[in-house]
């Protein structure tokens, strides 16, 4: 969608936010956006000084300071003047205009997004899986809707549509942000988030799932609307817009509200629909959800971690110096700090050598002796070098190599045996004992494609297969034992011989 340049221009609704005497201006605005939410739409100037004599602030403020603002006010376009002809009574306050103010329609929408700025920071950003339910829902009665060629009720639908996934990306949005902000990261890392962990994780893993459970849904659904469904859909959704009757004679552009339209239908449906070099949002959103999760949980273990360092061990050493004090002698004394400090006056060497053992039980005593070379500690000292020839194991590399080809050849060949027109069906092998190496072969080729939609997958031999889940369930007879297992059928490409 292009950008018309001719709407670029400087606001002058705006100029109250930074003028000289913005307090002013800003506070009548408010007022004025106060009294329209209670329906009390136009105001006197008498009205507006009234209540700017409720703030201190304005108690030097008189009734020609008001004027002058709302003169202000009008050149800009922010309120109408409207003349109050009801307190007329003679020429001289005929001439004179007594004026009531009320707001523009582009004004309210100045102040609306104020007060939103104004309340950013006490809002909480949440993300609600109700959004999810009323979009599948809502997708789901695409082709109703169209059938019934109600443009009234086409309208409506698509209002509660875009304004139910607006919300769910902006508030997802939001969330990401407030994590990954600075104030997320310093509220993670406090001692106080360790109370409130459970219910994050929990919170974040019911969405997960009912984003799983929706975003699949919503994915299928957006996929069979096909171009001649969404065209009709889309023409419809245009034509009741363009119907709607509007206050401003401004003519409406066709060609702007079909890009709009177009535009909030891509968005959404590259929001759960994945493509190929292309991933969903709600994809990405899982991504994320997953990593906060792992975030969240290895902060606060990190966070009870340095928490149980600072715990008082003034109750052990209580303890310990009521043992010294019951000591007999010194050579009992002696024990006990051995056992308690350790050993005193001790000197550690460190080596870059590797351990013969891993345990630490063992004596040092029954460990082999290790010898170091000691090296002059001098600029003029160089080692000796001793030119000393190698052994070639080219040999015992190509026989290694031709023995793992023939076990790799050996191995496919056993596997491909049981491939009987391109095709392994469990429930044919249940007939025979197959060997131990082809069980784990099926499950391998089982959880690689039970890891994407397609539930296809490629063998360690190059061959493409689609795996098939049946109903039943059958017995793998193996050479170690017997598997109980569905069933399962392996659909493989024909294969192609050069």
């Amino acid at each position: 969608m292009k950008i018309n340049i001719s709407h670029m221009g400087a606001l002058n609704e705006t100029a109250y936010l930074t003028a000289q005497n913005a307090v002013l201006y800003r506070t009548i605005m408010r007022i004025l956006y106060d009294e329209k939410e209670k329906f009390n739409s136009q105001l006197s100037e008498e009205h507006i000084l009234k209540r700017l004599k409720d703030y201190p602030e304005f108690d030097d403020c008189d009734i020609e300071k008001v004027k002058s603002a709302m003169s202000q006010l009008t050149s800009w376009g922010n309120v109408l003047p409207m003349q109050d002809l009801k307190k007329v009574s003679t020429i001289e306050e005929y001439k004179n205009k007594i004026y009531k103010y009320s707001l523009t329609e582009r004004a309210v929408k100045i102040e609306r997004m104020t007060i939103e700025l104004e309340n950013m920071f006490t809002e909480n950003n949440t993300i609600s899986s109700s959004l999810l339910v009323r979009i599948n829902d809502a997708v789901c009665t695409i082709e109703n809707i169209v059938l019934k060629e109600d443009y009234k009720q086409i309208n409506e639908w698509w209002k509660n549509l875009q304004e139910d996934f607006k919300r769910l990306d902006r508030n997802f949005s939001d969330y990401l942000h407030s994590f990954y902000s600075v104030s997320g990261h310093k509220m993670m890392s406090s001692i106080d988030f360790i109370l409130h962990k459970d219910k994050f994780v929990e919170y974040l893993r019911d969405f997960i799932q009912v984003l799983q459970k929706n975003s699949s849904s919503i994915e299928n659904n957006l996929i069979r609307v096909n171009s001649t469904l969404r065209e009709k859909m889309l023409s419809m959704v245009i034509s009741s817009e363009m119907d709607l009757p509007r206050t401003n004679t401004e003519k409406i552009d066709r060609e702007y509200i079909e890009d709009m339209i177009t535009g909030q239908w891509n968005s959404l449906y590259n929001w759960f629909v994945s493509e190929t070099g292309r991933e969903s949002t709600s994809n990405i959103a899982m991504e994320y959800t997953d990593e906060i999760i792992r975030k969240i949980l290895s902060n606060a273990v990190m966070l009870m971690q340095l928490q149980n360092t600072g715990i008082s061990r003034k109750q052990d050493y209580n303890k310990f110096m009521k043992m010294f004090a019951d000591c007999n002698d010194i050579n009992e004394a002696h024990c006990l700090s051995a056992h308690v400090f350790g050993v005193m006056n001790t000197s550690h060497y460190k080596f870059n050598s590797s351990a013969q053992t891993d345990s630490i039980y063992d004596n040092a005593s029954d460990v082999l002796p290790q010898m170091f070379e000691i090296k002059p500690r001098t600029r003029t000292y160089k080692p000796k070098i001793k030119t000393e020839g190698f052994l070639s194991k080219a040999s015992q590399k190509a026989k290694g190599r031709e023995a793992r080809l023939s076990a790799i050849k050996a191995e496919q060949e056993m596997i491909e045996s049981f491939i009987k027109d391109n095709m392994i069906k469990i429930s044919d092998l249940s007939e025979q004992t197959v060997p131990e190496k082809l069980r784990i072969t099926l499950l391998k080729w089982i959880t690689t494609a039970s890891q994407n939609k397609n539930h296809t997958g490629i063998t360690d031999f190059g061959r493409k297969y689609k795996m098939k889940r049946g109903e039943e369930m059958t017995i793998l007879h193996c050479d170690d034992g017997d598997l109980y297992m569905p069933e399962y059928i392996f659909e493989f490409e024909v294969k192609s011989y050069e």
